[in-house]
């Protein structure tokens, strides 16, 4: 069997992107809407940008706290008090449900909006809370160097924190039962995402390794190797068919790194894609066949994964 990193030797490098939209200030997590048409992002000016992906132009841009676009109408954020809101961009309100006290780690919310996971990484904890109640639901005792990936599952039952001492664990969102934690990954995970059927749990990162864990057992299935960097971003696309993962350099954000496309179920790459920095956010759009990148740079990348070429 030939190693995975000379199947990406073999494979041609893409020599740019598809399209780019210009950006006035460089964007941080990117999503597609629901039906595709526009995209969302956050930018590091703390404005909330929206663009039109037929035309690339600016739909809309609003000021924000210091916040986290978990998706393409949920934005945490933090208000001049530090307390914390998510920001129903649907309907444009914001529903506050915690004071200052509440962590200042990453955050993620369940699919539905019910559950929102704080990790605190001074306390090392994962706080737990249900959208719209008073309190919190669980203080879940986490690992050293807070979460560096905190995801839920697409049904919003179990909560993933992956971190910096290179364990992860997950517990049950309702009654906060430790369910697992694994303790033989050889690096920390900064990228981590469910399939979309809900069945694995996928993990990337220090190692320029992807797992592919069971999301019923959370034990370990496969992996797929060949990335040759760190990987700093890992998206799944909505039909399951496509993993892509967006790397690093370990010297410097600034360096050039690698896309790659990845066929799931083979888990052989496909194609080899460039960014110009370390990739920060990728998303595919609901029908899978765009994908976009931002990387450190006044720009979001489209690449058309339909296109053969």
């Amino acid at each position: 069997m030939r190693a995975p990193w000379l199947f990406l030797a073999a494979l041609p490098l893409a020599a740019q992107a598809d399209r780019t939209i210009a950006v006035d200030s460089p964007p941080d997590a990117v999503h597609f809407s629901a039906d595709g048409k526009s995209l969302v992002t956050s930018c590091r000016d703390r404005q909330l940008r929206v663009f039109d992906v037929a035309s690339g132009k600016t739909l809309s841009a609003r000021k924000t706290g210091a916040g986290d676009l978990v998706s393409a109408n949920r934005l945490i954020d933090r208000d001049a008090n530090h307390a914390i809101r998510i920001w129903d961009l649907t309907a444009d309100r914001y529903q506050q449900i915690m004071d200052a006290s509440a962590g200042r780690g990453r955050t993620a919310l369940s699919a539905d909006g019910k559950h929102l996971a704080i990790a605190d990484a001074k306390a090392r904890q994962v706080l737990l809370y249900e959208v719209g109640s008073p309190g919190r639901s669980h203080s879940l005792p986490d690992g050293l160097g807070g979460a560096a990936e905190l995801l839920f599952s697409p049904d919003g039952e179990s909560v993933v924190s992956a971190n910096y001492d290179n364990d992860v664990r997950v517990w049950k969102t309702r009654s906060g039962e430790l369910v697992r934690k694994m303790e033989d990954l050889t690096g920390a995970m900064f990228a981590g995402q469910f399939t979309p059927d809900g069945k694995h749990l996928l993990l990337a990162g220090l190692d320029e390794t992807i797992y592919v864990f069971d999301a019923a057992t959370f034990e370990r299935q496969r992996t797929i190797k060949g990335h040759g960097e760190t990987i700093s971003a890992l998206a799944v696309s909505p039909d399951g068919a496509t993993i892509v993962t967006g790397g690093f350099d370990v010297r410097t954000t600034q360096n050039p790194v690698k896309v790659v496309v990845w066929d799931a179920a083979t888990g052989k790459p496909r194609k080899v894609l460039r960014a110009p920095h370390a990739v920060v956010s990728l998303a595919f759009s609901p029908d899978s066949k765009l994908l976009a990148m931002t990387a450190g740079d006044n720009a979001i990348t489209l690449w058309d994964l339909a296109n053969p070429h």
